[in-house]
């Protein structure tokens, strides 16, 4: 199991601003667009989403001090509380121990609550430039209508679930509910595709264009007009960066993915007299 305390370089007492604030020093250090280096700012990403969560820190804590007398060696955080119950059984070691010490008391597993009920929600990445909430509305398998609020973090990724502790199934009325799980989609659009924090789109020029050198305008997730300036002698298939512009990768410190443009150049279709035209003017550049 991976140190996240150690990663970040505080100590297991840390409060949640000494957390944020290691933090926002490796985020700035290891940021790849800064040429640092993914792999650990990746590590300090994962860290701090768990530690910065109370819930979660419990967790993790939980988990960090018992997986080393269990023999784990996991490559990071994997397991919630949920988790390791559905994993093992509900009350595993009440029954494990009963049946240790029960003198031939056989091991009988029961449910510890209702069943989780699984959503998926989708979005696109414009929905996702900037934190917001939803209101979900879903049917339980007991009949009853059920509302959640939804608060969406500003460039959440997709794959990303959501956890809502007793807003699962209520059918047996004797058993604490089960949990909500909402997972997200997130779909690429308005001309943009996504990878990881960055954004892709493509623009399509003509080769006078290209020779000469150009501007042109494009709008970025947030409706900004943002100016691009093509270089005179652009070659086909080159790629213009547009800073800070893609999805955002932690909303409080205000770091911010690229935007990637791939540039493609139109050539005309000429008889022979215009090449041969052309031919005599490019010579005499020659």
């Amino acid at each position: 199991m991976k140190d996240y305390y150690k990663i970040l370089g505080v100590s297991e007492d840390a409060s949640a601003d000494e957390i944020k604030k290691a933090f926002r020093k490796l985020a700035v250090k290891h940021h790849p667009d800064r040429g640092g280096d993914e792999k650990q700012f990746k590590e300090a990403n994962e860290a701090y989403d768990t530690l910065k969560n109370n819930n979660k820190r419990q967790e993790y804590d939980t988990m960090r001090k018992f997986g080393s007398s269990m023999g784990g060696q996991g490559s990071g955080f994997r397991f919630t509380s949920g988790q390791f119950d559905e994993f093992f059984g509900g009350d595993f070691f009440e029954e494990f121990m009963s049946g240790v010490g029960g003198r031939g008391r056989r091991y009988r597993q029961r449910p510890r609550q209702n069943r989780d009920v699984r959503l998926s929600l989708t979005l696109s990445i414009k929905e996702v430039i900037k934190a917001s909430e939803r209101t979900l509305s879903f049917r339980l398998p007991s009949g009853r209508d059920e509302v959640v609020q939804i608060k969406i973090p500003a460039g959440v990724q997709s794959g990303v679930t959501f956890r809502y502790t007793n807003m699962g199934d209520d059918t047996d009325q004797n058993l604490p509910r089960g949990n909500l799980l909402i997972k997200v989609s997130v779909l690429d659009s308005d001309g943009f595709t996504r990878k990881q924090n960055d954004l892709y789109t493509d623009k399509t020029i003509d080769a006078f264009q290209a020779m000469r050198g150009c501007e042109f305008t494009i709008k970025d997730l947030e409706d900004n007009i943002v100016k691009i300036r093509v270089p005179a002698g652009t070659q086909p298939g080159s790629i213009l960066r547009v800073k800070d512009k893609g999805m955002p990768v932690h909303e409080s410190l205000n770091i911010r993915g690229n935007i990637y443009i791939k540039i493609h150049v139109t050539i005309p279709k000429l008889n022979e007299n215009q090449l041969n035209k052309i031919k005599d003017l490019w010579c005499k550049f020659l």
